[in-house]
Protein backbone atom coordinates (compact mmCIF):
# COMPACT_ATOMS: atom_id res chain seq x y z
CA UNK A 1 0.00 0.00 0.00
CA UNK A 2 1.61 3.40 -0.67
CA UNK A 3 0.68 5.65 1.71
CA UNK A 4 1.65 9.18 0.45
CA UNK A 5 -0.94 7.80 -2.48
CA UNK A 6 -3.27 7.40 0.59
CA UNK A 7 -2.74 10.57 2.43
CA UNK A 8 -2.79 12.20 -0.74
CA UNK A 9 -6.33 10.50 -1.16
CA UNK A 10 -7.97 11.88 1.56
CA UNK A 11 -6.02 15.45 1.19
CA UNK A 12 -3.95 15.23 4.21
CA UNK A 13 -0.99 17.25 4.07
CA UNK A 14 2.28 17.16 7.08
CA UNK A 15 4.07 14.64 8.89
CA UNK A 16 1.42 12.03 10.76
CA UNK A 17 2.57 11.49 14.79
CA UNK A 18 1.36 8.95 16.92
CA UNK A 19 -1.12 11.46 19.04
CA UNK A 20 -4.45 12.63 18.85
CA UNK A 21 -3.90 15.81 16.65
CA UNK A 22 -3.40 13.54 14.09
CA UNK A 23 -5.36 10.41 14.82
CA UNK A 24 -8.24 13.49 14.55
CA UNK A 25 -7.30 15.16 11.18
CA UNK A 26 -6.96 11.93 9.36
CA UNK A 27 -10.21 10.92 10.56
CA UNK A 28 -11.92 14.10 9.26
CA UNK A 29 -9.86 14.12 6.09
CA UNK A 30 -11.25 10.38 5.53
CA UNK A 31 -14.63 11.20 6.41
CA UNK A 32 -14.89 14.25 4.16
CA UNK A 33 -13.16 12.98 1.14
CA UNK A 34 -14.19 9.54 1.02
CA UNK A 35 -17.87 8.42 0.67
CA UNK A 36 -19.75 5.89 2.47
CA UNK A 37 -21.39 3.90 0.05
CA UNK A 38 -22.51 0.40 -1.65
CA UNK A 39 -22.87 0.85 -5.52
CA UNK A 40 -20.81 -2.43 -6.07
CA UNK A 41 -23.38 -4.70 -3.37
CA UNK A 42 -26.44 -2.89 -5.00
CA UNK A 43 -25.15 -3.66 -8.26
CA UNK A 44 -24.12 -7.39 -7.77
CA UNK A 45 -20.23 -7.13 -7.64
CA UNK A 46 -18.60 -9.05 -5.40
CA UNK A 47 -16.22 -7.26 -2.73
CA UNK A 48 -12.77 -9.37 -1.85
CA UNK A 49 -12.42 -9.01 1.72
CA UNK A 50 -8.36 -8.05 1.54
CA UNK A 51 -6.48 -4.80 2.15
CA UNK A 52 -4.96 -4.78 -1.50
CA UNK A 53 -8.46 -5.16 -2.92
CA UNK A 54 -9.66 -1.83 -0.75
CA UNK A 55 -6.82 -0.11 -1.88
CA UNK A 56 -7.03 -0.69 -5.26
CA UNK A 57 -10.78 0.90 -5.23
CA UNK A 58 -11.17 3.59 -2.18
CA UNK A 59 -7.56 4.53 -3.64
CA UNK A 60 -6.72 3.98 -6.89
CA UNK A 61 -9.72 3.88 -8.69
CA UNK A 62 -11.42 7.19 -5.76
CA UNK A 63 -14.35 5.34 -4.73
CA UNK A 64 -15.76 4.90 -1.40
CA UNK A 65 -17.14 1.61 0.40
CA UNK A 66 -18.73 0.24 3.35
CA UNK A 67 -17.74 -0.62 6.66
CA UNK A 68 -15.49 -3.22 6.20
CA UNK A 69 -13.66 -1.56 3.48
CA UNK A 70 -13.30 2.04 5.04
CA UNK A 71 -12.87 0.88 8.22
CA UNK A 72 -10.13 -2.15 7.19
CA UNK A 73 -8.73 0.40 4.97
CA UNK A 74 -8.15 3.11 7.54
CA UNK A 75 -6.92 0.32 10.24
CA UNK A 76 -3.96 -0.35 7.84
CA UNK A 77 -3.36 3.36 7.40
CA UNK A 78 -3.04 4.07 11.46
CA UNK A 79 -1.01 0.67 11.55
CA UNK A 80 1.64 2.00 9.00
CA UNK A 81 2.10 4.93 11.04
CA UNK A 82 2.51 3.73 14.12
CA UNK A 83 -0.66 3.44 16.04
CA UNK A 84 -2.01 0.99 18.93
CA UNK A 85 -5.08 0.21 16.86
CA UNK A 86 -7.50 -3.32 16.33
CA UNK A 87 -10.28 -4.00 14.39
CA UNK A 88 -13.52 -4.31 16.62
CA UNK A 89 -16.99 -5.81 16.20
CA UNK A 90 -20.03 -4.12 16.47
CA UNK A 91 -23.67 -4.90 16.15
CA UNK A 92 -25.92 -2.42 14.74
CA UNK A 93 -29.32 -1.52 16.57
CA UNK A 94 -32.47 -2.31 14.78
CA UNK A 95 -34.76 -0.84 17.04
CA UNK A 96 -34.66 -2.75 20.33
CA UNK A 97 -32.90 -5.49 18.70
CA UNK A 98 -29.23 -5.61 17.79
CA UNK A 99 -27.82 -7.57 14.51
CA UNK A 100 -25.61 -10.30 14.95
CA UNK A 101 -21.67 -10.81 16.06
CA UNK A 102 -19.51 -8.64 13.26
CA UNK A 103 -22.66 -6.56 11.60
CA UNK A 104 -20.43 -3.62 11.73
CA UNK A 105 -16.63 -3.09 11.95
CA UNK A 106 -15.14 -0.52 14.04
CA UNK A 107 -11.81 0.74 15.41
CA UNK A 108 -10.15 0.62 19.10
CA UNK A 109 -6.59 3.37 19.01
CA UNK A 110 -4.98 3.89 22.17
CA UNK A 111 -3.36 7.29 22.00
CA UNK A 112 -2.41 9.88 25.21
CA UNK A 113 -3.02 6.95 27.68
CA UNK A 114 -7.21 6.52 26.48
CA UNK A 115 -8.66 4.02 24.60
CA UNK A 116 -10.83 6.19 21.74
CA UNK A 117 -13.76 4.44 19.55
CA UNK A 118 -12.26 5.47 15.34
CA UNK A 119 -15.03 4.90 13.13
CA UNK A 120 -14.68 6.24 8.94
CA UNK A 121 -17.76 3.37 7.85
CA UNK A 122 -20.85 4.18 9.48
CA UNK A 123 -22.18 7.14 7.46
CA UNK A 124 -23.57 10.24 9.52
CA UNK A 125 -21.03 9.38 12.66
CA UNK A 126 -18.83 11.29 14.53
CA UNK A 127 -15.81 13.00 12.81
CA UNK A 128 -13.54 13.08 15.42
CA UNK A 129 -12.40 9.99 17.90
CA UNK A 130 -14.94 9.30 20.60
CA UNK A 131 -12.99 8.41 24.55
CA UNK A 132 -14.75 5.63 25.54
CA UNK A 133 -15.26 7.02 28.61
CA UNK A 134 -18.75 5.87 30.17
CA UNK A 135 -21.31 8.55 30.92
CA UNK A 136 -19.42 11.33 29.28
CA UNK A 137 -20.92 13.31 26.83
CA UNK A 138 -18.73 14.57 23.43
CA UNK A 139 -19.07 16.52 20.72
CA UNK A 140 -18.11 16.31 17.79
CA UNK A 141 -18.98 20.00 16.58
CA UNK A 142 -22.08 18.24 14.95
CA UNK A 143 -23.60 16.35 17.20
CA UNK A 144 -23.70 14.95 20.84
CA UNK A 145 -22.32 10.94 21.47
CA UNK A 146 -22.19 9.16 24.78
CA UNK A 147 -20.24 5.74 25.61
CA UNK A 148 -22.40 3.55 27.84
CA UNK A 149 -20.70 0.43 30.03
CA UNK A 150 -22.25 -2.68 31.13
CA UNK A 151 -25.02 -2.96 28.87
CA UNK A 152 -26.23 -6.88 28.64
CA UNK A 153 -27.47 -8.17 25.68
CA UNK A 154 -28.24 -11.94 25.16
CA UNK A 155 -26.45 -12.43 28.37
CA UNK A 156 -22.63 -10.56 27.16
CA UNK A 157 -21.87 -7.06 28.38
CA UNK A 158 -21.56 -4.45 26.04
CA UNK A 159 -19.95 -0.91 25.56
CA UNK A 160 -22.81 0.99 23.78
CA UNK A 161 -22.33 4.09 21.64
CA UNK A 162 -24.98 7.02 21.91
CA UNK A 163 -26.69 9.74 19.69
CA UNK A 164 -28.43 12.33 20.76
CA UNK A 165 -31.62 12.98 18.55
CA UNK A 166 -32.74 16.18 18.49
CA UNK A 167 -36.08 15.61 17.59
CA UNK A 168 -37.11 13.17 20.73
CA UNK A 169 -34.38 15.04 23.17
CA UNK A 170 -32.81 11.61 24.43
CA UNK A 171 -29.83 9.67 22.95
CA UNK A 172 -30.55 6.85 20.54
CA UNK A 173 -27.85 3.78 20.64
CA UNK A 174 -25.95 3.52 16.96
CA UNK A 175 -24.26 0.33 18.49
CA UNK A 176 -23.22 -2.12 20.55
CA UNK A 177 -19.13 -3.17 20.76
CA UNK A 178 -16.43 -4.59 22.94
CA UNK A 179 -13.32 -3.74 22.75
CA UNK A 180 -11.61 -7.32 22.30
CA UNK A 181 -9.33 -7.07 18.99
CA UNK A 182 -10.78 -9.32 15.89
CA UNK A 183 -9.07 -10.56 12.77
CA UNK A 184 -10.21 -9.33 9.16
CA UNK A 185 -10.84 -12.62 8.94
CA UNK A 186 -13.69 -12.74 11.87
CA UNK A 187 -15.91 -10.74 9.81
CA UNK A 188 -15.75 -12.42 6.20
CA UNK A 189 -19.57 -14.64 6.93
CA UNK A 190 -21.60 -11.18 7.88
CA UNK A 191 -19.31 -9.11 4.97
CA UNK A 192 -21.00 -12.26 2.71
CA UNK A 193 -24.45 -11.81 4.13
CA UNK A 194 -24.13 -8.01 3.70
CA UNK A 195 -23.39 -8.11 0.14
CA UNK A 196 -25.74 -11.34 -1.09
CA UNK A 197 -28.43 -11.90 1.26
CA UNK A 198 -32.02 -10.63 0.14
CA UNK A 199 -32.28 -9.27 3.59
CA UNK A 200 -29.17 -7.33 3.29
CA UNK A 201 -30.16 -3.53 3.99
CA UNK A 202 -26.85 -3.25 1.24
CA UNK A 203 -28.80 -5.36 -1.37
CA UNK A 204 -31.92 -3.76 -1.35
CA UNK A 205 -30.83 0.07 -1.35
CA UNK A 206 -28.64 2.33 -3.11
CA UNK A 207 -26.60 4.68 -0.66
CA UNK A 208 -24.03 6.98 -1.53
CA UNK A 209 -23.27 9.49 1.35
CA UNK A 210 -20.27 12.71 2.59
CA UNK A 211 -20.38 15.18 5.04
CA UNK A 212 -19.89 18.54 3.41
CA UNK A 213 -19.00 21.34 5.00
CA UNK A 214 -22.31 22.29 6.74
CA UNK A 215 -24.23 19.06 6.60
CA UNK A 216 -24.17 16.12 4.46
CA UNK A 217 -25.00 15.24 0.87
CA UNK A 218 -26.40 11.79 0.33
CA UNK A 219 -28.19 9.46 -2.69
CA UNK A 220 -30.60 7.18 -0.98
CA UNK A 221 -32.26 4.98 -4.13
CA UNK A 222 -33.89 7.70 -6.33
CA UNK A 223 -33.55 10.27 -3.87
CA UNK A 224 -30.34 12.80 -3.81
CA UNK A 225 -30.79 14.37 -0.20
CA UNK A 226 -29.11 18.00 0.38
CA UNK A 227 -28.77 18.79 4.13
CA UNK A 228 -27.43 21.93 5.17
CA UNK A 229 -27.48 23.32 8.88
CA UNK A 230 -30.15 20.97 10.29
CA UNK A 231 -32.31 21.33 7.36
CA UNK A 232 -32.84 18.42 4.75
CA UNK A 233 -33.56 19.31 0.90
CA UNK A 234 -34.42 15.64 -0.79
CA UNK A 235 -35.00 15.67 -4.84
CA UNK A 236 -36.23 13.17 -6.84
CA UNK A 237 -33.70 11.67 -8.97
CA UNK A 238 -35.60 10.92 -12.46
CA UNK A 239 -33.88 7.91 -13.66
CA UNK A 240 -30.39 5.30 -13.38
CA UNK A 241 -28.55 7.22 -15.76
CA UNK A 242 -28.95 10.76 -13.80
CA UNK A 243 -28.11 9.24 -11.05
CA UNK A 244 -24.97 7.75 -12.30
CA UNK A 245 -23.90 11.45 -13.53
CA UNK A 246 -25.00 12.27 -10.02
CA UNK A 247 -22.23 10.52 -8.50
CA UNK A 248 -19.83 11.54 -10.94
CA UNK A 249 -20.51 15.36 -9.92
CA UNK A 250 -21.05 15.35 -6.35
CA UNK A 251 -19.32 12.77 -5.51
CA UNK A 252 -16.29 12.45 -7.80
CA UNK A 253 -17.39 8.69 -7.94
CA UNK A 254 -17.46 6.90 -11.93
CA UNK A 255 -18.68 3.76 -12.10
CA UNK A 256 -17.90 1.63 -15.29
CA UNK A 257 -20.20 1.05 -18.11
CA UNK A 258 -20.11 -2.76 -17.59
CA UNK A 259 -21.52 -1.89 -14.04
CA UNK A 260 -24.11 -0.09 -15.44
CA UNK A 261 -24.80 -2.74 -18.02
CA UNK A 262 -25.16 -5.45 -15.66
CA UNK A 263 -27.19 -3.69 -12.87
CA UNK A 264 -29.23 -5.46 -10.72
CA UNK A 265 -31.81 -3.12 -10.47
CA UNK A 266 -34.82 -3.59 -7.48
CA UNK A 267 -38.00 -3.42 -8.69
CA UNK A 268 -38.48 -0.44 -5.98
CA UNK A 269 -36.24 1.49 -7.57
CA UNK A 270 -38.76 3.92 -9.10
CA UNK A 271 -41.35 3.60 -5.99
CA UNK A 272 -39.41 5.00 -2.95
Amino acid sequence: MDIANYLRRINYSGTVKCDLQSLSALQYQHLINIAFEDADIFYGRPIALDIASFYEKVVNHKRGGYCYELNGLFYQLLLSQGFDVSMISARVANGKSYGPEYDHMALLVKVSDKEWLVDVGFGDFSMMPLMIEPGMIQNDGRHYYRIQDKVMVDGRAYLSVEKWNSATKTFKTEYIFTTRPRALSSFAAMHTYHQSSPDSHFVRNFICSVPTANGRISIVNNKLIKTENGKKEPHLISSELQRFYLLQDLFGIELTKSTMATARLPNTFYNQ
